[in-house]
């Protein structure tokens, strides 16, 4: 059976021997407030207050005031059609990997066996709701808000301290104003989200949240947390950005020779079109823990050596 073949590119790191923690930070994208702001209000409290600051624009200047709406509106619309019929970039395709791709974890040194879900992974999701008509900007909001990103850049800082390998950010859309986040973690192990669990920051956050719940009963907040044997997880995606437990990172070092070490991450994203990964159960590999076990026997139980 072939190696599995990664589709995107390591992310080398340079060699920092004044910031070592620095050097391992794990990339990561900020999450966008403008998001969560847009999920405050319904879609008609958005158009009653965007026709009411235009009235107010046509009440103090006259019809000219209409004009700079117009213009943006038709720059928006000649953009997006430029981009429709391939005259232009489509802006939307950034980071889309066009092909059938799933998450399979590299060995420390960076490379990939053939065999799927060969380790276990822990999954934990982490999520708050405002139940206020004030939605994000709710008392107590912030001071949440504020704790998540303080333990979010904590752990990405230091993956090898927290086992985190990402968190992707998610608005539920069930409610038309659902104030609602939530962020799914992928830990390496269940000792990882233990640590994390009982760190000085989530402890923090734990303590703020005991402060504040009496007074703020409008805020909820909850987590669900589920360890995956080995084996027993499979994951596709098709023309996406990566998404999920595909915009994980592991961490590799790669002995080239004597005199050169590279350290850096790999996406697990691998070509998903032919071989064992096409198929659900195949991705599975519920049928072959005796030949994930023999490759433990051989590469030892944390990968390659």
């Amino acid at each position: 059976m072939a190696t599995f073949k990664p589709l995107v590119q390591p992310l080398i790191l340079p060699q920092d021997d004044q910031n070592p923690k620095g050097a391992t930070t794990i990339p990561r994208k900020r999450p966008s407030l403008s998001v969560m702001i847009q999920d405050t209000l319904t879609l008609s409290s958005w158009l009653l207050i965007g026709g009411l600051l235009q009235g107010l624009c046509l009440m103090a200047l006259g019809p000219i005031a209409i004009l700079p709406t117009v213009l943006i509106l038709l720059y928006r619309l000649v953009d997006h059609l430029l981009m429709v019929f391939h005259i232009t970039r489509n802006r939307y395709m950034e980071e889309v990997i066009q092909a059938k791709y799933s998450p399979q974890i590299p060995y420390p040194d960076g490379s990939f066996g053939n065999v799927p879900s060969r380790e276990q992974i822990v999954v934990f999701h982490l999520g708050a709701r405002s139940n206020h008509p004030l939605g994000i900007f709710a008392p107590g909001m912030k001071g949440l808000r504020d704790s998540s990103l303080e333990m979010l850049k904590d752990m990405y800082a230091d993956p090898d301290k927290s086992g985190l390998l990402g968190a992707s950010r998610w608005t539920k859309q069930e409610d038309a104003a659902g104030n609602e986040t939530k962020t799914v973690f992928y830990f390496r192990d269940y000792d990882s989200l233990h640590r994390f669990a009982y760190g000085e920051l989530h402890m923090n956050g734990v303590r703020y949240w005991n402060k504040i719940t009496k007074s703020n009963p409008h805020l909820a907040i909850y987590h669900e947390t589920y360890v995956v044997p080995r084996g027993n997880w499979e994951a596709i995606y098709i023309n996406c950005k990566p998404t999920g437990l595909g915009d994980t990172w592991f961490k590799f070092c790669d002995k080239e020779d004597r005199n050169s070490v590279t350290h850096g991450f790999m996406r697990p994203i691998v070509d998903a079109s032919t071989g064992i990964l096409r198929s659900k159960t195949g991705r599975l590999s519920m049928s072959q823990i005796q030949k994930i076990e023999e490759y433990d026997e051989v590469y030892g139980e944390s990968g390659r050596v």
